[in-house]
């Protein structure tokens, strides 16, 4: 469980920040790819420094809301909106805190692009993130919105983010009702906030 979060939140850091319009889907993952990899590449920045300015790239264009909404599902139309923002919050940092710690696995991997599907404001880009041994594919699924191109999931080796987090946390809603999620949420996050510190 630990090695496929890692793959997904290592794939989630190459599919988010889609700048500027008019440009395809495969074009600005592959500007994404590249922005990312040479954050990843530079000698002179210390682990902060790092995260910081990945944090940034995600956060400008990775669509949390959408991925929020899909993921809870009916969980999420009964929800309140206190319930929902606080919901989008914690899963936002609980991703980027995962992927913080996948960042420390990064060993000089190169990404391939490949096929791209788009049908309306939907898109569907291919790539492989390629290490010494092996070539995992790695596609993302992005949403039209204001005339930007924004990821809402990831899908590494033939298992999406956004379906492997909604079994799990609705599964816990039935247990453990919407507050039990969050409170499991932010007890995930701050362990992992620590942990990460401490590396």
């Amino acid at each position: 469980m630990i090695r496929l979060a890692s793959l997904l939140l290592l794939g989630l850091l190459f599919a988010s920040s889609l700048p500027a319009a008019t440009a395809t889907p495969s074009e600005r993952v592959e500007e994404t790819v590249n922005k990312v990899l040479e954050v990843l590449q530079k000698t002179d920045l210390d682990a902060q420094q790092r995260r910081d300015q990945v944090r940034e790239i995600v956060r400008q264009r990775f669509d949390y809301e959408s991925m929020s909404q899909v993921i809870l599902g009916k969980n999420w139309r009964a929800a309140t909106q206190v319930q929902r923002d606080q919901f989008t919050t914690l899963f936002r940092e609980l991703l980027e805190q995962t992927y913080f710690s996948a960042m420390d696995s990064y060993n000089d991997q190169k990404v391939r692009m490949g096929r791209e599907r788009q049908k309306g404001k939907l898109a569907e880009v291919q790539t492989y993130i390629a290490s010494a041994s092996k070539e995992v594919p790695v596609n993302y699924r992005l949403r039209l919105r204001g005339g930007e191109w924004y990821a809402y999931d990831v899908t590494v080796d033939g298992v999406s983010l956004v379906s492997n987090y909604r079994t799990s946390f609705n599964n816990l809603v039935s247990e453990k009702g919407m507050d039990g999620l969050l409170s499991e949420l932010a007890e995930k996050v701050a362990a992992l906030k620590t942990k990460n510190k401490q590396e």
